[in-house]
């Protein structure tokens, strides 16, 4: 199955004012998402309340990138939209 990722502007802007650090370690914690969306090392899990479409992966102890995820059935494609980055406090 062939993967596709999204962002959206809000992910854009909060990406934008996260630190270099941080930015680069999101890229390294997104090569192993796209290899396998469940690594331990990611901490990935459901979010609840409002936000129960969505999902979140740790990038730091504090950072969590949120995204969104839907199956194209017709094309065997499975999209992850990034809507948001940051915080913990800031995301949730």
């Amino acid at each position: 199955m062939k993967k596709f990722i999204e962002r959206t502007r809000k992910f854009e802007k909060s990406f934008g004012k996260l630190n270099i650090k941080t930015q680069k370690l999101f890229i390294k914690k997104l090569g192993i998402f796209i290899d396998n969306e469940h690594s331990p090392s990611l901490k990935t899990h459901k979010l609840n309340g409002k936000q129960n479409n969505e999902y979140a992966f740790s990038v730091t102890d504090d950072i969590r990138a949120i995204y969104e995820k839907r199956l194209q059935k017709e094309k065997e494609i499975l999209v992850f939209k990034f809507v948001d980055i940051g915080g913990h406090n800031k995301v949730y």
